[in-house]
């Protein structure tokens, strides 16, 4: 029995964040809230940015800082919050390198409130380009994928600086980027999936200033992968088809998740200081049998994740200059395991009854998150307009520690993997009377320089304020990683229409 690899997909939201993240793909504020594993740099997040923020430009900062814009759907009893009432749009672009993927999405949403009474909701629908091996001039079908994205928030203030509010999140996903990369070999690939994100908020505000925050999520995110096969030989240069075969691969995961977050004052200077602490529990029912270089699948392997996040921020508003800093730890614990399909043979003597366990995988993480943030504003005109401009960069240091033990040839092994994932962003607006208009540029990048600073950059889809969450990636590799995800670019367009 060989090694196998093992992939789950986690919706880090799907609307986990509305997806994860579905209302998230650039990382705007809040990324802490779900916690996913990912032992391969794929590139998936981009798609799910559907939300729009008012700190993207910065990198995401968020633990010491507000999103006025995005809260209200992330943690819905901050839709309480929502003192202007508003409607926007923000369709956004992104492309991933090399064919990898990419698409474009239009969402369309709201906030409003009465009295006690919050509410926000947001509807987007997505193309997605497919990438991976195609013949050519493929069929429409095959040629692209079309996603629905819909997120719902509900809150109501209790008194006392007290607010509770419920959300859900809900996405029907015709393709997810990165999927057909992961299935070395195939010239076609029907997907098809859903998510479901269901989250419960409790919010206290002790002053405009302080608060402190409670959340309770729950995430099921499930697909199917119809992967179909031409087996292929050449003889003296001739080549014949020899068969043709349909691979089915279900992957589903489960997410319970609990998250707190605080934030307070410091002194009278403009400072601000914020903590987080998020816990993550997932359960694999179903990997798919994925089939890259450095991989051997192996067919029923379940799994489970037990991951948190801890981190601090600081923030400083001086007139109209703010500056963000945050830094997360990201410990994690994953566990998989490939089933005995029937009794089998175990070298050296002995038995494995069907059911047992032939190969146990287990993943210890010890990532970290770093973000910076810039953001500056020059005063109103006669007119009423102002101009404002974000700058950030998220770093993003996955490092995970893979133990493997081959129960049937009584072997175990080791491997280490790291990589750094950076993400530079750059975002500017305009704001008037009645109307705000903002654009923001993500770039991740793989093997190259994002920015005029002598260091190799990687790719990072952590850096965004999902709503939607990213299916989560979990595949035990059998030799050093060589797996190229490709570089990401998101262009986001947002309009938001005030309504006094």
């Amino acid at each position: 029995m060989q090694p196998h690899l093992v992939s789950a997909a986690s919706a880090r939201f799907v609307f986990a964040s509305a997806i994860a993240y579905a209302m998230g793909g650039a990382p705007p504020p809040v990324a802490a809230q779900v916690v996913t594993p990912k032992t391969v740099p794929v590139q998936q997040g981009q798609q799910f940015d559907i939300l729009p923020s008012s700190t993207a430009g910065m990198a995401g900062v968020s633990l010491a800082l507000d999103d006025t814009v995005a809260d209200a759907l992330v943690n819905p009893a901050k839709a309480t919050r929502v003192r202007t009432g508003r409607l926007f749009t923000a369709p956004f672009c992104h492309k991933i390198s090399d064919r990898r993927g990419g698409g474009c999405a239009f969402p369309i949403g709201g906030m409003a409130s009465s009295g006690r009474w919050s509410a926000a909701g947001v509807f987007a629908l997505q193309q997605l380009d497919r990438s991976g091996p195609m013949a050519d001039a493929p069929a429409i079908s095959e040629r692209t994928a079309n996603n629905r994205y819909l997120g719902l928030s509900l809150a109501r203030q209790m008194g006392r600086g007290v607010s509770v509010g419920a959300s859900g999140h809900f996405a029907g996903l015709g393709a997810v980027d990165g999927v057909d990369l992961l299935y070395a070999g195939s010239d076609r690939i029907v997907q098809s999936g859903s998510s479901a994100d269901v989250r419960l908020g409790i919010l206290k505000e002790f002053s405009p200033a302080r608060s402190l925050e409670l959340l309770v999520v729950h995430n099921q995110y499930r697909a199917t992968h119809d992967v179909h096969y031409t087996d292929v030989r050449f003889i003296q240069g001739v080549r014949q088809v020899l068969g043709e075969r349909t691979q089915r691969n279900d992957d589903r995961t489960y997410i319970w998740g609990a998250h707190v977050a605080y934030a307070r004052p410091l002194g009278t200077e403009g400072w601000r200081l914020g903590w987080v602490a998020t816990m993550s529990k997932l359960t694999h029912p179903k990997i798919p049998e994925y089939d890259l270089r450095g991989f051997r699948p192996i067919p029923r392997d379940p799994g489970h994740t037990l991951g948190y996040h801890a981190g601090v921020g600081v923030s400083r508003t001086v007139a109209r200059t703010t500056l963000g800093l945050d830094l997360l730890l990201e410990p994690m614990s994953t566990e998989t395991w490939a089933d005995a399909a029937r009794d089998t043979a175990v070298a050296g003597g002995g038995m494995i009854p069907a059911g047992g366990k032939t190969i146990e995988n287990s993943f210890r993480f010890s990532n970290t998150i770093m973000r910076a943030g810039f953001a500056h504003e020059w005063p109103e005109r006669a007119n009423g307009t102002a101009l404002g401009v974000q700058f950030g960069l998220g770093l993003y240091a996955i490092n995970y520690r893979l133990a493997q033990d081959n129960n049937v040839q009584r072997t175990f092994r080791t491997q280490q993997e790291h990589w750094m994932e950076w993400t530079p962003t750059f975002g500017v607006s305009l704001r008037g009377k009645m109307a705000e208009f903002r654009y923001n540029l993500t770039k991740t990048c793989v093997r190259e320089v994002c920015i005029p600073i002598p260091l190799p950059f990687g790719q990072g889809d952590k850096v965004t304020v999902q709503e939607y969450v990213p299916p989560s990636v979990v595949a035990a590799p059998s030799e050093p990683l060589t797996f190229d995800g490709g570089t990401a670019r998101t262009h986001k367009f947002s309009l938001h229409f005030l309504i006094r």
